[in-house]
């Protein structure tokens, strides 16, 4: 028995041997590479992530969105002079219906230094538009794309920034307004700007923007007879850049901002009907604006209430007003629509006229303007914004000479329903909004007016669909 187990166990320590031997000369499989896994940024926010090999974070944002709308009326008229009426859409001739797409694809890229985060943004914009969406007449100019690709694009480091981001002058951004009530908010400009953050909530700006942000253009009022015309707009180079300062708090009940804005409009001007540029001024041009939003938990857990105020004077632009912020005071939708009537294309921020021995001086024109939003979330997936505002322009005597159209005022009311979440689904929504405009007028423009079937006081409405997805 003995001799047995030996033997059994004698084979099994050579068939051991012999396989280990045989292990030793097959290859060795090498081991799998580490799977390089994507790093978050926590520190940044949601949705930042680290560039590979780099310290550089960069999130990923922006949205695509389709509008269609459909408005009652599209014919226009406007004054040239007192008497004088020239149609700028032809009757009948326009559509009442309208699209418009939209793309904003944007990324962030942010990195730690000694100096603070540095901060670099890009942002693309892609647009095209016809029908009520469109700033001209249709008739004409067709479809309309979009000159600007870059919607935004700056430097934020060390407190300072610098390059095209949104006017620090704005508070009410009208995210969830599909047409526009007041103003749009969306332009950007060119700006070197100080930002100041300091403790409890507060922010403090103080920078220069680009002053054809908000140039209404000044009138000439010194040709005999007196006449604006196409000339309405006889800006010159630019030579200073507008100042605007701000002050801002984000709090538990809410946030507020007051904003302070210097224009300065530039001439360089045939003023003497000679051919010749004989004169080059500058018009100062000011605004001020206040803006609160208090938060309604007792209403909903995201329901909020805001409401904002302008005073301009010499800058109707930061009023909402002649293309503020590329809006229309007689249109539906930030880039023009046109209600049945007529339309104050003429709303300038000044007119240069001579006064003798005094020499040249601006009468500049006034404008104030009040808005509000109120928001309530009925579901979390479903919301509504109740808008209105209201728009008052103090036009110069000397204005009201040139074509016939005095001081006016413009109210305008809407409501939407919007279902979706920002980034989780598509956001589907509808709006309607109603605009009544009311204007003086002279004598001869409301005879001419009356003439022609021309409504002084116009008003209309439209409702406006829309799907957007946002990233």
């Amino acid at each position: 028995m003995t001799s047995l187990k030996t033997v059994l166990l004698g084979s099994a320590a050579g068939l051991l041997a012999a396989g280990a031997a045989q292990a030793a000369d097959l290859p060795v499989k090498k081991a799998a590479a580490a799977v390089q896994y994507v790093e978050v940024c926590p520190v940044y926010g949601s949705g930042f992530y680290k560039l590979p090999g780099t310290d550089i974070c960069i999130r990923h944002f922006g949205y695509v969105k389709f509008n269609g709308g459909f408005q009652n009326e599209r014919e226009a008229w406007e004054p040239d002079g007192p008497g004088v009426i020239e149609p700028i859409v032809e009757s009948g001739a326009s559509n009442t219906t309208g699209w418009q797409w939209s793309i904003r694809p944007g990324w962030d890229f942010r990195s730690p230094t000694e100096f603070g985060t540095l901060r670099a943004v890009v942002q693309m914009r892609v647009d095209q538009r016809n029908g009520v969406f469109e700033d001209d007449s249709p008739v004409t100019t067709g479809s309309m794309r979009t000159a600007n690709l870059i919607h935004r694009g700056y430097i934020e480091w060390a407190g300072f920034l610098i390059g095209r981001a949104g006017t620090q002058f704005v508070y009410w951004d009208q995210d969830d307004v599909i047409t526009a009530v007041g103003g749009d908010p969306k332009e950007t400009t060119m700006q070197v700007t100080y930002v100041f953050t300091g403790p409890a909530g507060i922010k403090a700006t103080i920078g220069l923007e680009d002053a054809a942000t908000w140039d209404g253009g000044i009138a000439d009022a010194t040709r005999s007879p007196p006449f604006v015309g196409d000339g309405v707009n006889d800006g010159g180079p630019q030579r200073l850049y507008d100042i605007v300062a701000s002050l801002s708090t984000e709090q538990s009940w809410g946030s507020a901002k007051i904003a302070g804005l210097v224009h300065f409009g530039h001439t360089n001007s045939d003023f003497n009907g000679n051919g010749a540029a004989d004169h080059s001024d500058e018009h100062v041009g000011w605004a001020v604006l206040g803006g609160v939003t208090f938060l309604l938990p007792m209403l909903g857990p995201k329901d909020q209430l805001l409401l904002q105020a302008q005073y301009c004077d010499g800058v109707n632009a930061a009023c909402g007003v002649n293309g503020g912020a590329a809006n229309d005071p007689s249109a539906f939708e930030r880039r023009g629509q046109f209600l049945d009537g007529l339309q104050r294309l003429h709303d300038v921020d000044a007119y240069a006229h001579n006064n003798g021995a005094r020499g040249w001086d601006f009468s500049s024109t006034k404008t104030w303007s009040v808005e509000g939003q109120l928001r309530h979330y009925w579901t979390p997936m479903l919301r509504s914004n109740l808008m209105a505002s209201y728009v008052n322009i103090d036009v110069p005597r000397v204005g009201a000479r040139l074509v016939g159209v005095g001081d006016a005022n413009s109210w305008d009311v809407a409501a939407n329903l919007i279902w979706g979440q920002n980034r989780r689904t598509a956001e589907i929504g509808v709006e309607v909004v109603y605009k009544q405009l009311n204007q003086s007028v002279s004598r001869a423009t409301r005879d001419e007016a009356n003439r022609l079937g021309v409504d002084t006081d116009p008003s209309g409405w439209a409702v406006v669909g829309f799907i957007q997805r946002s990233w």
